[in-house]
């Protein structure tokens, strides 16, 4: 009895620690992922032209996203294994060099979006239509990817020192703002001009502005273990840079090669028509409503797994692994039941043409075959292997997987035979099976528990 009390109290305490973390993350995921469905919803009632633009345009807002998205990851291993040390002005040192790197990053992709927007969207699209209204929504929302990125860098620093919920908020507040204005200014309501697509990308800036105002008055502003000045956020040296590379750098590389991956993989897409290019932005859209459980789980295992490395309780953190694969893979179970039961709902909700929503609700059902398998990789690659600080596996089972898998099937299917997008989606599948059998022996191994703070 008393060893069931104990096994029973550990449980307790596991999910705790989890949910604490993760609850905020997945709220603001699932609402980020509804509101982004809501604004698919109000583009697409101007037509699948106007859906395909937006598509296109926001291909390069995804590898700058995802770009961010991995250097912040890197520096989120140090955030997270600093705050389990207690080591707050190296965690500083390391929240300035994030920024100061990102914010580089950040300016190149601005540069990209309001200089020559033109000759980046026609690699998708000769459609005059589509080629016009991706490029006006380009010159626009081309203005927030700096704001963008330096609230990355704040959401991952707060996540990683147990403050989830001030992201959260911002989100919500954010998200809230981009919906309402994008109601006003694409359809012209409540006596805003009606901009339509070039109406959505203004929002888009505005609600960045925003989101990153409340971001940088909780850090910077309010007393937070954050809190820095520019000298202690600029104080970093050469050792510091080179140890953060040396980690975070497979990690930028990692997001970068699998961006380019998913936009050979839209190019290939949009090589099929506006209507299967359109089916597969929306699938993709309704697909992020239900992934928010996995999103949000596996990124409390990334901090969960730095702060136990941090704290040197390896035993724990390999307890903790064990559960989180488990809740991981029945999560996917129940998120394929999830998509295949409120697909066709959703769908009646855009304006399509019946192909299209035929196509796109085929796609939604064969997608749910791979989503307990897809979990698993998410939970491996950037859950506990990035968390760990084994970024270099990482990047290995990443980009061997999508390159020399995925990549040249999908191409191969798309460009070479034509097949239906169905078909081609299928191929894909090959990516996540490699995947898998690449990492779990890695995590089996325990060779991903590495300390580098």
């Amino acid at each position: 009895m008393q060893m069931n009390k104990k096994i029973s109290l550990d449980d307790q305490k596991f999910y705790k620690v989890l949910f604490t973390i993760a609850l905020p993350i997945i709220v603001q995921n699932f609402l980020s992922s509804s509101l982004n469905m809501v604004d698919n919803l109000m583009i697409g009632n101007l037509g699948e032209e106007s859906i395909a633009a937006v598509g296109q345009a926001n291909q390069l807002f995804f590898l700058f996203t995802l770009m961010s998205f991995g250097l912040n990851s890197g520096g989120a291993i140090f955030f997270s294994q600093s705050h389990g040390s207690e080591d707050y002005k190296s965690l500083k040192k390391y929240l300035g060099m994030t920024m100061v790197i990102g914010g580089m990053i950040a300016l190149f992709f601005t540069l990209i979006a309001l200089v020559i927007p033109e000759r980046i969207m026609s690699l998708y699209s000769q459609d005059p239509k589509v080629l016009s209204e991706s490029v006006n929504y380009l010159r626009i929302v081309g203005f927030s990817y700096l704001l963008s990125n330096l609230s990355f860098t704040m959401i991952f620093a707060l996540r990683s020192t147990s403050q989830a919920f001030v992201p959260m908020i911002s989100s919500i507040i954010g998200l809230s703002t981009n919906t309402f204005l994008n109601y006003c200014l694409i359809n012209g309501a409540f006596g805003f001009p009606r901009l339509e697509v070039r109406g959505a990308a203004l929002a888009t800036l505005i609600a960045r502005i925003i989101e990153f105002g409340i971001l940088f008055y909780n850090v910077f502003v309010k007393k937070n273990i954050l809190n820095a000045s520019l000298k202690e956020l600029l104080s970093f040296r050469k050792p510091n840079i080179s140890k953060y590379l040396i980690v975070a750098a497979p990690v930028l590389l990692n997001e970068t090669f699998w961006s380019l991956g998913i936009l050979v993989y839209n190019y290939s897409y949009a090589k099929l028509g506006v209507s299967a290019f359109a089916a597969i932005q929306i699938q993709n859209t309704i697909t992020q409503l239900f992934y928010v459980f996995s999103f949000g789980i596996c990124n409390a295992a990334a901090i969960i797994t730095g702060n136990l490395i941090g704290k040197g309780d390896i035993e724990t953190l390999k307890i903790y692994a064990r559960k989180i694969i488990r809740l991981t893979f029945f999560i996917g179970l129940g998120t394929s039941v999830l998509i295949l039961v409120a697909r066709n709902p959703i769908l009646s909700l855009y304006k399509l043409e019946d192909s299209t929503r035929a196509t796109t609700s085929n796609l939604l059902s064969l997608i749910t075959i791979m989503v307990p398998i897809r979990f698993l990789n998410v939970l491996f690659v950037v859950g506990l292997f990035r968390g760990g600080g084994d970024t270099r596996y990482s990047l290995f089972a990443e980009t061997a997987s999508l390159w020399f898998v995925g990549v040249p099937m999908v191409s191969i299917a798309a460009l070479y035979f034509r097949l239906p997008v169905e078909y081609v989606l299928m191929c894909s599948f090959a990516e996540e099976i490699v995947k898998l059998i690449i990492c779990y022996p890695r995590y089996r191994s325990h060779k991903w528990i590495r300390r580098i703070v």
